[in-house]
């Protein structure tokens, strides 16, 4: 998603509670890619911890 695109959009028509969602929307968005890379690393070990376990 463009976030600049709509914060200014927003931010023309002085939409605070718009604002205030896509921020929301942002940080949600930060937290899951963050969780996401946690849990690519984790089956990357476990794949290797298992392939040398055969």
């Amino acid at each position: 998603m463009d976030w600049l695109a709509a914060k200014k959009h927003c931010t023309q028509r002085n939409w605070q509670w718009t604002l205030k969602l896509i921020k929301q929307a942002e940080q949600e968005m930060e937290e899951m890619e963050k969780k996401i890379k946690i849990l690519e690393e984790q089956q990357k070990a476990n794949r290797l911890f298992n392939s040398c376990n055969f």
